[in-house]
């Protein structure tokens, strides 16, 4: 009976073991199934984590390249744009020490004021009444001329008025013959051609507002207009203008090396765009809404196919049916003094940067084809070093070089072609100006205007003629 209740004891002694070992094992499990979980949360916190300082390294980055001044020798931004900004990198800047001199070069031929052979229009004699020693009266005593000064001067500028009157003459067979009075003269009372010329040279080229051309023709001239009636001139005068300017339009289709560029510019509050396509002769510039492709078909619907295009990347320009292009390496040299100055330690813009600037050497010295290929085939082989891993703008430069490739060093097959669109910015600056001094242009018709006349005024400049005169001359053709 002992024995059977101490079976009894150790089967329940046994049962109990086991029912503690499963409550260990379930306990094991659960620790490591906790244990599982938190490494599984330790793995994901530490991958947040690191994306985190990854995450913040990058933006360190962006905040290092967010902070490096932007001027124009590493962006598109003006050269004015570059007053009371820290002082420059010299080692980034485009313009390289020449080893001329300060001042005017041999050659060149000054303006100094000179006294000239022209005959004075007014004598005025300075004469000494009394001795400077004694005293005596020197009236008596004849003098002689000692010394001339001259002193250049200007009239106070006189308005002429001219009365046109139509005669009437009765003929033996009895009709009335009666003249009609000439273009320009239509009206009661009218405004010259040197009026409307002046007017349109003070508010197109000397960048005066309407209100301060109006005072300046009233002080200088004694000629009261109004700012409507400056308006009205400048209407008169883009009426006159139409033929010349639609043949300086014709002038750059015909023209074997183009420069072309655009800018913005406020229209009533609305931004509008200014064209320029330009040759070392001729300047035409353009008013449209459009910045695109919409603007150069209004313009040239054929494109330039007798030319070679000179322009920036603007995909616009670079779509634009021409001969050839060629792309403005100053701005290439820009770009990539920004990626050098973003990311000193890549390799491959400064690379390219040298290639370029080599290439640039090359104008100022007789060269052979040998070292244009040589030159093409260094490019070639940058071109295919892969830089779509690398970092910031560098992977969008390279593959634009790839896309054309054909249009970076035209200028050392074809004379003429120059390798920067220098001119083409210069030709459209002026519409900056104008608006910095007026603001804005009041209506698509005032842009329009300035445009036409800019474009006249500047290509007399080019051709070295006197623009008031010429603006004098056009303002006296018939007007449509």
């Amino acid at each position: 009976m002992v024995q059977a209740n101490q079976i009894q004891r150790d089967q329940q002694k046994i049962q109990t073991l086991i029912q503690e070992k499963k409550t260990l094992e379930e306990e094991v499990s659960a620790t490591i199934w906790a244990h599982l979980l938190t490494k599984s949360g330790a793995t994901r916190t530490t991958h947040k984590l690191e994306k985190a300082l990854q995450e913040i390294e990058d933006l360190k980055e962006a905040l290092r390249i967010a902070k490096l001044p932007k001027n124009s020798s590493n962006s598109s931004l003006a050269p004015s744009s570059d007053l009371y900004k820290p002082k420059r990198n010299k080692n980034y800047s485009l313009r390289k020490k020449s080893k001329r001199k300060p001042g005017g070069q041999v050659g060149h031929q000054g303006t100094t004021l000179e006294f000239s052979p022209d005959p004075a229009d007014q004598i005025i004699e300075h004469v000494m009444e009394s001795c400077a020693a004694c005293g005596k009266s020197l009236s008596d005593i004849k003098g002689e001329n000692a010394q001339t000064h001259r002193v250049i001067d200007i009239a106070i500028p006189k308005k002429v008025i001219i009365n046109h009157t139509t005669i009437t003459k009765f003929c033996s067979c009895g009709h009335c013959n009666q003249a009609e009075f000439p273009p320009g003269a239509k009206g009661q009372v009218n405004y010259g051609n040197r009026v409307r010329g002046l007017v349109a040279n003070l508010s197109v080229r000397q960048f005066m507002p309407y209100k301060r051309t109006a005072e300046s023709m009233k002080d200088v001239f004694g000629i009261s207009i109004s700012q409507g009636t400056v308006t009205n001139l400048l209407n008169q005068f883009q009426h006159s203008a139409n033929q010349a300017y639609r043949d300086i339009q014709t002038q750059i289709f015909h023209a074997p090396v183009v420069g072309s560029d655009e800018t913005g510019a406020k229209i009533n509050g609305t931004k509008g765009w200014f064209h320029t396509y330009q040759s070392p002769e001729y300047t035409f510039i353009g008013y449209h809404p459009s910045r695109g492709t919409r603007a150069q078909k209004y313009f040239y619907p054929h494109g330039l196919p007798n030319s070679i295009l000179v322009s920036d990347c603007f995909a616009m320009q670079l779509s634009t049916p021409a001969a050839a292009h060629q792309l403005c390496h100053v701005h290439l040299l820009r770009e990539l003094h920004a990626m050098e100055e973003t990311h000193p330690k890549q390799v491959w813009p400064l690379k390219m940067k040298a290639l370029i600037l080599k290439a640039l050497e090359l104008r100022g010295i007789p060269y052979s084809d040998k070292n244009v290929k040589t030159i093409e085939k260094k490019f070639e082989s940058l071109l295919k070093t892969n830089q779509s891993n690398a970092p910031g703008k560098i992977p969008a430069f390279w593959k634009r070089m790839n896309k054309h490739k054909d249009k970076v060093f035209n200028f050392l097959h074809y004379s003429g072609v120059p390798a920067e669109n220098n001119a083409s910015e210069r030709a459209i600056r002026n519409v900056k100006v104008k608006q910095k001094v007026s603001g804005q242009f009041k209506t698509p018709k005032g842009a329009d205007n300035y445009a036409i006349i800019r474009s006249i005024i500047d290509t007399m400049i080019k051709q070295g003629k006197n623009v008031h005169q010429g603006l004098a001359h056009i303002a006296s053709l018939d007007r449509e």
